[in-house]
């Protein structure tokens, strides 16, 4: 009998260790995923969009033509010379940012196409133009996928990034891609052999650089049957102090919509962010926008919950993709700082082409 119990104690030891690993974290969904904060079964009408979007009242800005307010061409200089124990960041545009570091070259969700769309003849067109060409960047050594939508993952871009000038002529090596769960796959028509899916909260370092995919609340969608079947991410990139420079800390937000918890834990989980790239167009309107897409009131709500001592304004001056006037974000966001109580020039809406330089380090 009691050889009976040991068995079966040891068998019923054996099933809780099963039922521990077969856990996923909550964001997991049965093969899909889902934002924490919000409920299952929670989408705002796209219907009723569609309705007031063609045949209510809803005002809509035309793309402008040449429209070139916020916009410079980057400065081929800086970015191909960078000052090496100085962190810097040029928009490229929309949520394209080239960060540069200690020899480190990152870019976020490239879209260099003239359309954010599934062809190049339909879709929202392009405003303003890249800052850079494809041909024109320094050797990519990492890129960063926020999610799998049309005006962040970019299928000729991401074609013209395997045949790009630094790869060759410079060395043939490819960067290296971090995306999100369940990402991975749609990469396999491509000549890329260095993808990687990453879950939140999980990091990979290269060298010196540790880059983390945290938490946002968004979705993903490609077609009319992959509703999110991969996830949706903000990245930190973070680097050690070393002897000619401090600890430095970037965050990019991608895309996302706000709540006041997932945004605290990154705040408490780096605890300071030197430089952040926070979205603050496509909000409007607020009924239909407001849990996937900040406006700069939540932009600047993300940068105090992260702890940022600077940023610039992301996802915005280069598409129209929502009802807001494409002039909105700017002053809204000068507002949204004014209201908090917060210097402007702390969080600003720079243009594109500009380049961010952390003035602490000198």
């Amino acid at each position: 009998m009691f050889a009976l119990k040991m068995i079966m104690t040891f068998i019923i030891s054996l099933s809780g260790i099963s039922a521990l690993a077969d856990q996923k974290p909550a964001h997991h969904n049965n093969g899909t995923f889902r934002n924490l904060h919000l409920p299952d079964d929670y989408e705002p009408s796209f219907g009723a969009f569609f309705k007031a979007r063609f045949f209510g009242e809803m005002e809509w800005p035309e793309a402008p033509e040449n429209y070139r307010e916020f916009w410079q061409p980057a400065d081929l200089e800086k970015i191909h010379n960078p000052n090496h124990n100085v962190a810097q960041a040029t928009l490229i545009g929309h949520s394209t940012v080239l960060l540069q570091y200690r020899g480190m070259n990152i870019l976020t969700d490239p879209i260099f196409s003239e359309r954010s769309s599934f062809s190049q003849s339909i879709g929202p067109k392009r405003f303003t133009p890249p800052a850079i060409s494809v041909d024109d960047l320094p050797n990519i050594d990492v890129i960063v996928i926020s999610h799998n939508h049309y005006d962040h993952l970019d299928e000729g871009t991401v074609e013209a990034l395997t045949q790009a000038k630094f790869i060759r002529e410079v060395n043939g090596k490819q960067p290296l891609w971090l995306v999100p769960l369940g990402l991975k796959e749609w990469f396999e028509d491509f000549d890329l052999a260095n993808v990687e899916e990453m879950d939140w909260w999980e990091t990979r370092t290269l060298g010196e650089l540790t880059v983390q995919a945290q938490p946002s609340q968004h979705w993903s969608r490609r077609s009319l049957f992959d509703t999110n079947k991969s996830l949706w991410a903000s990245w930190a990139f973070s680097w050690p102090q070393s002897q000619q420079s401090d600890k430095f800390i970037a965050w990019f937000g991608g895309d996302t919509g706000y709540n006041p918890y997932q945004f605290k834990e990154i705040g408490e989980t780096l605890g300071k962010v030197d430089f952040a790239m926070i979205p603050i167009g496509a909000y409007e309107p607020r009924w239909f926008m407001k849990t996937h897409h900040v406006n700069p009131s939540d932009a600047v709500e993300i940068f105090k919950d992260i702890n940022a001592e600077s940023a610039f304004g992301i996802h915005w001056n280069t598409f129209v993709l929502t009802a807001e006037g494409v002039d909105q974000p700017p002053l809204a966001l000068e507002r949204a700082m004014q209201a908090n109580g917060l210097p402007a020039k702390r969080f600003q809406a720079i243009n594109i082409g500009a380049t961010w330089v952390d003035t602490e380090a000198y």
